[in-house]
C-alpha cells in the first residue's frame, strides 16, 4: 500500500507542477475570461493537432505499404497528403468563419424568446414569483439575471455550431468533394519532382523522335533473266 500511496503522491505533485506553469495558468485565465471562447478555440485546436498527426502517419504508412501496388503507392500517399492539408484548412476556415456570424445566427432564430417583450414579460413574472415567495423587499437584479440566461444560451449555441461548422461541413462535406482532383495535381508534381523536371521544363521538352530504320537496300538487280550458276549447269546438261 505504501508504494501505491508514493506513486499516487508522486503524481499528484506532478499535476500540481503542471498547473502552475505559466501555459496552464495563461489557459486558466483565458478560461475565467470567456470560457465559451476558450473551450471552443482548445477544442478545434485539439482536432486539428490530432488530423495533423494523422496525416503525416497515413502519408508515411501508404509510402511503404507493400500492400499497395508501387505504381499507385504515389496517389495514394498524395490524396493522403492532400486530404489532411484540406481538413485542417477546412476546419480553420468554417470554425472562424461560424464564429463571425453563430451571433446573428442565434438572434434570427431565438427572435421570439429574447427581445425587448419577451425580457419585461419575464422579468415580470419574476417579480410575481420572488413576491409570492416574500423576496419582493431584495434588491435583485432581474435584468443582469435575464441577460445571462441569454448569455448562457448564446455561448452553447455558438460552441456547437463552430464545432459542427468544422468538424462536419468543413471536413465531411468540403475535403471530399476537391480532395481526389487535387490529389492528381500533387502526384504529378511529385513525379516532376523526382526526375529532376518542374512544370516549365515538362511543356519545352520537345520528345525524342525515333529513327525509322530504312530498309536495306540489295546491290543485285534483277534483269528478267534466269540466273545460271554452276550448281545448276550440272541439271540443266
Amino acid at each position: 500500500m505504501s508504494g501505491i500511496q508514493s506513486i499516487g503522491t508522486s503524481i499528484g505533485k506532478g499535476i500540481a507542477k503542471a498547473t502552475n506553469a505559466k501555459p496552464a495558468a495563461w489557459l486558466g485565465k483565458k478560461f475565467e475570461q470567456d470560457p465559451e471562447k476558450a473551450l471552443a478555440m482548445a477544442t478545434v485546436t485539439s482536432i486539428i493537432l490530432k488530423d495533423g498527426i494523422g496525416c503525416a502517419m497515413y502519408v508515411t504508412q501508404s509510402l511503404h505499404n507493400d500492400k499497395i501496388p508501387e505504381k499507385k503507392r504515389k496517389f495514394v500517399a498524395a490524396l493522403d497528403l492532400t486530404n489532411g492539408v484540406l481538413m485542417i484548412g477546412a476546419q480553420i476556415a468554417m470554425f472562424f468563419a461560424m464564429r463571425k456570424y453563430s451571433g446573428p445566427i442565434f438572434e434570427k432564430l431565438f427572435k421570439k424568446s429574447f427581445n425587448p417583450i419577451s425580457k419585461a414579460n419575464t422579468i415580470s413574472r419574476m417579480r410575481m414569483e420572488d413576491a409570492v415567495n416574500g423576496k419582493a423587499g431584495k434588491k435583485i437584479k432581474y435584468d443582469k439575471a435575464y441577460e445571462q440566461v441569454k448569455k448562457d444560451g448564446l455561448d452553447l449555441f455558438k460552441f456547437v455550431a463552430d464545432i459542427a461548422a468544422a468538424t462536419i461541413i468543413g471536413k465531411r462535406i468540403i475535403v471530399p468533394l476537391i480532395a481526389t482532383p487535387l490529389a492528381k495535381k500533387v502526384e504529378k508534381k511529385m513525379d516532376l519532382k523526382k526526375n529532376g523536371h518542374t512544370e516549365e521544363t515538362a511543356k519545352t521538352e520537345k520528345p525524342v523522335q525515333k529513327q525509322i530504320e530504312q530498309p536495306v537496300k540489295s546491290d543485285i538487280t534483277s534483269t528478267g533473266k534466269p540466273i545460271n550458276t554452276n550448281l545448276l549447269s550440272k541439271f540443266n546438261k
